[in-house]
């Protein structure tokens, strides 16, 4: 059955919602959870947004390494979720099929049956924001049934691939004869490609101007909280421990309209401040020559800094790995985004140091996300948790967990008419 509108709106005067939204749950680590959806109508506009809450962890091994909370406040229009959802609106008998949960998310709030508008909002923003290119599209990484997130700390690893087939260390631009001109290598090893974005980068319009032409979700608001472990009382046994604990009030308050229907929803993580154990030594004992201090005649190349090593480089421990692979890593990575520094061995010491142990080429690694360990292990995870050392692990152990309040003021077209 087709819908046919006979009768234009009318004008009508904005009226004011304020809708409220108790929430409360559990979050584990790196996991991107939903804490909150609405939807919002075409026309509306947010004029402002409140979040009150806390949140608290159990029990973490270290008392000295803190973490994020982080959260951000995305618009998602139902065209962003997927384009042919636009015939929603034009048909009554527009099919649910690929839409509604197959079983009860309790991650999303959703029981089988119904339309799973948070995980797809979910997917939608994940594949929007913290994908790379190579996976958009492809199977999103999960952990406790949501979204996994990359680690926050960006060094120089964040750019390790593989070299491309038929590539060998004379055709790389940082080699004086190489045969390969630095864009012809950039694009071989896909470091760049020409994409409608790049293009227009070159004229000052950043990414985030080109949503509307990708049809991605928007960021309305984003913030951020650190914490380190304050004292507690593990629960289980009476004794001492650590935690962390947040308790905060954000607000957005820049008005927003909403141009199509869709949804707001409140994403948030807990992030915690971890190493990689793949990484053994500085990259700075690897600098020699006049090409590793980037002369100036090639300050300007964007393609000077790419340079080849080997698997089992000195920077690299044994845990990581592949002598026979070649890998490419960008030098100017290490002057623009840093390398951690550790002067003891992880195990040295009364306390766990956080650390990935994800990153890896042992075993034929075949994805350049665990190359540059993007992702902690489940495992990883776990091991931040006092819970692992002790007796009959469980996962509502090993988690944060949250209570409070959201509250929206937004003008629109509806009226409350309940008395």
């Amino acid at each position: 059955m087709s819908m046919t509108v006979v009768t234009p709106g009318q004008a009508r005067t904005r009226k004011r919602r304020q809708p409220n939204f108790p929430m409360a749950g559990r979050m584990k680590p790196f996991g991107l959870y939903p804490q909150m959806i609405t939807p919002v109508l075409p026309g509306e506009t947010l004029n402002e947004y409140e979040v009150k809450s806390r949140t608290i962890s159990l029990p973490v091994r270290h008392p000295l390494f803190g973490a994020w909370l982080e959260r951000w406040l995305v618009y998602v229009k139902i065209t962003d979720i997927d384009p042919e959802l636009s015939n929603m609106f034009l048909s009554t008998s527009y099919p649910t099929t690929g839409f509604t949960a197959a079983a009860s998310e309790p991650r999303y709030f959703v029981k089988a049956g119904q339309i799973d508008w948070a995980r797809h909002c979910m997917e939608a923003i994940w594949n929007g924001f913290f994908a790379d290119e190579s996976e958009r599209g492809g199977t999103i990484p999960k952990i406790d049934g949501v979204p996994l997130r990359g680690r926050k700390h960006v060094d120089w690893t964040h750019n390790l691939m593989f070299t491309p087939a038929g590539v060998t260390a004379a055709d790389l631009p940082s080699n004086p004869d190489g045969q390969l001109t630095g864009l012809q290598m950039m694009a071989l090893a896909g470091m760049s490609e020409l994409t409608y974005e790049k293009y227009l980068a070159q004229y000052n319009v950043a990414p985030k101007d080109l949503q509307s032409l990708k049809g991605l979700p928007e960021i309305l608001n984003y913030w951020a909280s650190w914490a380190v472990p304050t004292n507690t009382i593990d629960p289980s046994t009476g004794g001492p421990s650590s935690c962390w604990a947040w308790g905060d009030t954000v607000k957005a308050e820049k008005p927003r309209r909403f141009t199509e229907p869709g949804f707001l929803v409140l994403v948030s993580c807990v992030t915690p401040k971890m190493f990689s154990e793949a990484i053994d030594a500085s990259r700075v004992g690897d600098m020699w020559g006049f090409a590793d201090f980037f002369p100036s005649y090639n300050l300007d190349d964007p393609a000077a800094g790419i340079v080849e090593i080997d698997g089992d480089n000195p920077t690299f421990s044994t845990a990581f790995g592949g002598a026979a692979q070649k890998l490419l890593v960008d030098h100017r990575d290490l002057l623009t985004h840093g390398e951690v520094f550790v002067n003891h061995a992880w195990n040295d010491g009364p306390y766990y140091i956080p650390r990935i142990t994800s990153q890896t080429l042992s075993g034929g690694a075949a994805d350049e996300q665990t190359v540059r360990g993007k992702y902690p292990a489940l495992a990883d995870v776990n091991n931040l948790f006092m819970e692992n050392t002790l007796g009959s692990p469980s996962e509502t152990r090993r988690a944060c967990y949250y209570e409070g309040i959201a509250r929206a003021d937004i003008a629109g077209h509806l009226k409350d008419t309940t008395l």
